[in-house]
């Protein structure tokens, strides 16, 4: 579990089994343009900025709301002790998959403010190397160079282990140029008993992922062939 360093009466810092100088400004834009180190923004289930510094390169992301409730409060939850925050949360999870050698980014630290009651958050996790995901490939057309049994292995390993992933999409799987298989984004995520039920609606979560992305792209496409291949993949 990540260990706790309270910055001040409101903030508290999370750090990850991690030898980096980690401190309270590594969670502020300002910190990295100063340096030059931001190296651009993304949109995912939370913002997120991309860093490119000394230490090395990560992944910083705000958590938020999503549905209805975030056109009213965008970042803001609900404080019902550390262990309940989101970042503490994902962090663990991270640590505990790392152990299980489960292909994912290596976590480094969060952070989360207080205020009346509420909290608002920050995660940060190092970069996946020349990985992209797998949305961008399928959009450019390359849906022929990804190893669909590969990702249905991997997806498969995740669930032996137990790992429900709430919002499995093909945003959320990367490959990189050795063709490997990443898994990430594990806000809202968890490790349970297995149970076909979890895992038939992780895996249906993504195949609604993928149609649905389809209808919006005109390369993006994935065959019956190639679904088929990520089925046989998966049940082994």
């Amino acid at each position: 579990m990540p260990d706790t360093h309270l910055i001040d009466a409101n903030t508290t810092l999370l750090i990850s089994k991690t030898s980096l100088p980690v401190n309270a400004n590594w969670f502020s834009t300002d910190y990295w343009k100063k340096q030059n180190a931001l190296a651009g923004t993304g949109q995912g289930r939370g913002e997120v900025w991309f860093i490119h510094s000394e230490f090395g390169d990560f992944v910083m992301r705000r958590y938020r709301r999503g549905g209805l409730i975030a056109k009213f409060n965008k970042a803001s939850f609900l404080f019902t002790g550390q262990t309940q925050t989101r970042p503490w949360q994902e962090l663990n999870l991270l640590e505990t998959m790392l152990a299980a050698q489960l292909p994912v980014p290596d976590p480094v630290a969060g952070i989360y403010h207080q205020h009346n009651g509420f909290y608002c958050a920050y995660l940060l996790t190092k970069t996946i190397p020349n990985a992209q995901d797998l949305f961008d490939i399928l959009k450019e057309g390359n849906s022929n160079t990804v190893n669909w049994n590969d990702v249905g292995k991997t997806i498969r390993h995740f669930h032996n282990n137990g790992i429900n992933h709430t919002d499995l999409n093909c945003h959320n799987i990367m490959i990189d140029t050795d063709n490997k298989v990443w898994v990430i984004d594990f806000d809202k995520c968890d490790q349970r008993t297995i149970d076909q039920k979890w895992t038939l609606d992780n895996i249906n979560r993504l195949k609604r992922s993928l149609d649905k992305e389809a209808q919006k792209h005109t390369k993006f496409t994935v065959s019956a062939t190639q679904w088929r291949d990520f089925l046989e993949g998966y049940r082994g």
